[in-house]
């Protein structure tokens, strides 16, 4: 499968749009076309023992959670880690794609996957992921008499990556409504300056954004029936695969009806929520000293051990997805930097 046809349904699995505003997603290196891609390689970090893992099985493209070009690159060394991975794809034709947080607010994503740690009755994103109403942004409103309508309609509706539609008010009046993006509003503004003297009325609109069913980041469930913080810790370490998770056990939180979740580093989301426990990579001090004298109970388990697991159910997600044209891999080598010594 070549590889634009494989970007463009990793982009209909998840759609870039669902990642966080300063997160870097999507296609971040890519050899020169045509590029056949026959093996993916899944890893939660690319480091250099996953680009060796990749080469040595022939990988065309690593899927890498975490974007490996995430700060600004002024040169590319080899002095530096990171340089040598990405010149060394460059040369060896392996593309590399990161969906980052776009699977951590995707339905079903990486946030889902670690809820499963509990029986849970339902749940909900933390925060709601919202979308645009298409690709525009913007709304121009013109109010005109009715007599014009033709002669502006035509002005209008030949511009580019724009929407008209016509309301009528009256016999009198009608409003031509366009939607478009920001950028587009002043060649819509220039094709209708002959109009001037016939438009009764200009507005500019923002098209409200709406939420998207299902996505969003973390996510809040309701235990099936309550359980007990050691319970819960069982139920996480089982499920992540840990022999060793730490626990801030909060004041008086005898049991555990609630929970919320958020793969990675929670301390930003996981803040004055109305649950018994909080289960995530990792949180400074104050956040987790915070939580515990409010009563909740904090679990952390390591940034990348809250992630790592999703890759085995992305790998038979993706298996789907390709219908089989592609080999999909999860590394061997990718591990979390931390160990309990």
């Amino acid at each position: 499968m070549d590889l634009k046809s494989v970007v463009k349904k990793l982009r209909q699995f998840a759609d870039p749009s669902l990642a966080e505003s300063w997160d870097n997603v999507g296609l971040l290196v890519e050899p020169t076309p045509p590029h056949e891609v026959k093996k993916v390689m899944l890893t939660n970090d690319l480091t250099e023992a996953v680009y060796r893992e990749a080469c040595d099985w022939n990988a065309n493209l690593i899927i890498s959670y975490h974007p490996p070009i995430f700060a600004p690159m002024k040169k590319l060394v080899q002095s530096n880690w990171k340089d040598r991975i990405i010149t060394g794809c460059i040369e060896n034709r392996i593309a590399i794609y990161s969906p980052h947080t776009s699977y951590d607010a995707l339905a079903g994503g990486v946030n889902d996957w670690l809820l499963q740690a509990f029986d849970i009755s339902s749940s909900k994103p933390v925060t709601q992921s919202v979308t645009s109403a298409g690709p525009y942004n913007k709304k121009l409103q013109l109010t005109i008499s009715s007599t014009d309508r033709e002669s502006i309609l035509k002005c209008v509706s030949g511009i580019e990556n724009t929407f008209t539609t016509v309301n009528e008010l009256n016999k009198e009046f009608c409003e031509i409504n366009v939607l478009c993006g920001s950028g587009t509003i002043p060649a819509i503004l220039e094709s209708t300056q002959c109009f001037c003297d016939k438009i009764q009325s200009t507005a500019l609109f923002d098209i409200q954004k709406i939420p998207k069913s299902g996505h969003g980041m973390g996510r809040i469930g309701k235990l099936t029936s309550p359980i007990s913080v050691s319970e819960a810790v069982e139920r996480v370490k089982k499920h992540l695969g840990l022999a060793h998770i730490r626990l801030a056990k909060g004041i008086g939180c005898d049991s555990i009806s609630s929970v919320a979740v958020c793969a990675g580093s929670g301390g930003g989301l996981l803040k004055n929520l109305n649950v018994s426990l909080y289960v995530t990579g990792e949180m400074s001090h104050h956040d987790v000293l915070h939580a515990a004298q409010s009563g909740v109970s904090v679990i952390l388990c390591d940034h990348s051990n809250t992630e790592r697991g999703f890759l085995k159910v992305l790998q038979e997600s993706l298996t789907k997805v390709f219908q089989n044209q592609v080999d999909i891999q999860v590394s061997k080598s990718d591990k979390d930097p931390l160990d309990v010594v």
